[in-house]
């Protein structure tokens, strides 16, 4: 008989990171714009060209929830000529007004490892236009910083009103961020169209991560994606061993099995797409130990 432990959850409510200002709802007033706060923009920028500054991030009161959201908007810089985006990061934004480039750097601390962000938006393209909002995860290694994760959402559609999306983070590796970065912009396009407008709100991060601390290497990290219908194992073990994953019903059929093989470092995916709704156990057999975890899978 096949016997089921349920793996503890591996941050709690508390314990999570919560993302700074991510409702937008604090601003920061600087004589000639307003910025969220934790947040940048090019707005200091923009707003400082003589006779033509403008800003392409604002304060809205179009929200979802609370007071306010920020309003991204795609404008026309005549002294330029280009088509400037709005953009808000929660690293720093540098931008060269003579050249027209601009590279982001830095973010904001992050001690656990979301599975998703996710949020609120309004979208009215123009033209062709598509917006993007994605996350960017960072593990600080001798100085270095090395992008250990990343995931964004995108559409080119018209959205009027308030809608949730929400992006799946795809991880490289099993180690823990220190620094994110969120980024949102107006207009994705190499060509961006100038009246795009692209509203963000409350902004956070989801969680659904299962370890089992029963295993002496505490190696396996465990992550549900119902958007694409896979279950991701992440290993990360001392040596390599022979490892098993499989997939049983509650009548202890296996239903998805993948080849035993050497694992030391490494990811591993079971696909639930076309299985039926119910209860499900996963099976990791590793160096004679034999660890499981129930999914209930209601799509």
């Amino acid at each position: 008989m096949l016997v089921i432990f349920m793996f503890k959850i591996a941050t709690s409510l508390t314990a999570q990171t919560v993302i700074p200002n991510g409702s937008f709802e604090t601003w920061i007033n600087d004589t000639t714009y307003e910025n969220p706060q934790y947040w940048d923009t090019p707005n200091k920028e923009i707003s400082a060209i003589p006779f033509f500054g403008t800003t392409v991030v604002s304060k809205s009161t179009d929200h979802e929830d609370s007071l306010y959201s920020a309003k991204l908007e795609t404008k026309h810089i005549f002294v330029l000529p280009t088509n400037v985006p709005g953009f808000i990061t929660l690293g720093n934004l540098t931008i060269d007004i003579i050249t027209q480039t601009y590279f982001v750097t830095g973010g904001s601390p992050i001690h656990d490892n979301p599975t998703h962000l996710q949020g609120f938006y309004k979208f009215l393209p123009k033209g062709g236009d598509s917006c993007v909002i994605g996350i960017a995860l960072f593990k600080t290694i001798n100085n270095h910083a090395d992008t250990i994760a990343s995931g964004y959402f995108s559409t080119h559609d018209s959205v009027v009103d308030w809608t949730p999306f929400s992006a799946w983070i795809n991880y490289d590796t099993v180690t823990t961020p220190d620094t994110m970065n969120i980024i949102a912009l107006s207009s994705a396009e190499d060509a961006p169209t100038a009246g795009t407008i692209l509203y963000v709100d409350n902004f956070t991060l989801d969680y659904t991560v299962g370890v089992d601390h029963q295993n002496p290497r505490d190696g396996i990290k465990i992550y549900q994606d119902k958007e694409t219908k896979r279950i991701l194992i992440f290993f990360d073990f001392e040596k390599p061993q022979e490892t098993t994953v499989a997939l049983y019903n509650m009548a202890g059929r296996v239903v998805r099995k993948n080849q035993t093989i050497l694992i030391r470092k490494q990811k591993q995916e079971i696909s639930y797409r076309d299985l039926n709704k119910g209860v499900y156990v996963l099976e990791i057999l590793h160096d004679n130990q034999k660890m499981t975890k129930k999914f209930i899978l209601n799509f």
